[in-house]
């Protein structure tokens, strides 16, 4: 008994420096990942999903562009009956993910965009309350996206509550939160065309998007 005792003693002396190594949230699924100022998301970064997806009447492909792999190209094609409409609630249609993010060490987002005509960009941003997830609020940026490259940096300080949110986290099971956007807690976060603005005489046909060097800054 007492050799089995020294044994397991041993172990724990010696697994003790290993995690102590680890980060906090080491093993924590609902842990938000950390994100160090300056990394750049990538189309080879998992946390930002490429394929095709539907959203209400446009079907959206996201891929890396085939003359800059280190770059996303992102094309949006309206479907049969799709109407366009400035007065349509604010919504981002482009490059978007779900991975939850801690962004607390970074000031603003940066990314370089330009796009096939010229388009609405928009960049919508939603955060959570720590304290109940299900408590969320939705920010967003409004940008003019050229056919020629544009370098944006878009703090989070000047970011604006989403209109209508109230009534779009009610159709999602959520509660708008008190506006108060918390870089810590970000659950989503997409940067594209603005829905219902497309480009003047082209609403019926595609629009196609690149964004590159997209990264989280002080």
């Amino acid at each position: 008994m007492r050799r089995i005792i020294l044994c397991a003693l041993l172990c724990l002396s010696l697994a003790a420096p290993a995690l102590a190594g680890l980060p906090e949230d080491a093993g924590d699924p609902a842990a938000p990942l950390r994100v160090q100022p300056g990394e750049q998301a990538t189309p080879a970064d998992g946390t930002w999903p490429l394929g095709e997806r539907l959203e209400p009447g446009v079907r959206i492909a996201v891929r890396a562009d085939a003359a800059e792999p280190s770059r996303f190209r992102v094309d949006l094609t309206p479907l049969p009956g799709h109407k366009s409409s400035p007065e349509a609630p604010r919504a981002c249609l482009g490059l978007a993910s779900a991975t939850r993010r801690d962004l607390y060490k970074t000031r603003a987002v940066e990314f370089r965009i330009r796009a096939s005509a010229p388009v609405a960009g928009i960049l919508v941003l939603t955060t959570s309350n720590t304290q109940d997830r299900a408590a969320r609020d939705r920010s967003f940026g409004s940008f003019v996206i050229g056919t020629q490259w544009k370098l944006l940096r878009l703090p989070y300080g000047a970011l604006a509550p989403l209109p209508g949110w109230a009534a779009q986290a009610a159709r999602q099971g959520l509660r708008p939160g008190d506006n108060v956007l918390r870089p810590d807690s970000v659950e989503d976060l997409c940067i594209g065309l603005e829905a219902g603005r497309w480009p003047a005489g082209n609403a019926d046909q595609g629009v196609t998007l690149w964004i590159d060097a997209l990264r989280f800054v002080r």
